[in-house]
């Protein structure tokens, strides 16, 4: 009987091996999409601060003594 239980117990572990490795690979999966999804919101929000500093030199060329005062509620502080 030890021996039937010993087989049971040999094939119950390999098929969660196999679901394991799946597991891994599927979470392995995710890490690149997650890494891929960071590296674009940081490109983003790189992209809006260049916008608010270009929108910041148009404001003081076009703007005269008062756009100082707007510069710097157009121009949001670096997060990082």
């Amino acid at each position: 009987m030890s021996d039937v239980d010993g087989k049971l117990t040999l094939e119950v572990l390999k098929k969660l091996q196999q679901r394991l490795l799946h597991a891994e690979q599927r979470i392995g999966v995710y890490e690149v999409q997650l890494s891929a999804f960071r590296q674009h919101q940081v490109e983003v929000l790189s992209d809006l601060r260049t916008i608010y500093q270009l929108l910041g030199h148009h404001n003081d060329r076009l703007g005269g003594a008062d756009a100082s005062l707007c510069k710097v509620a157009l121009v949001p502080e670096d997060p990082h």
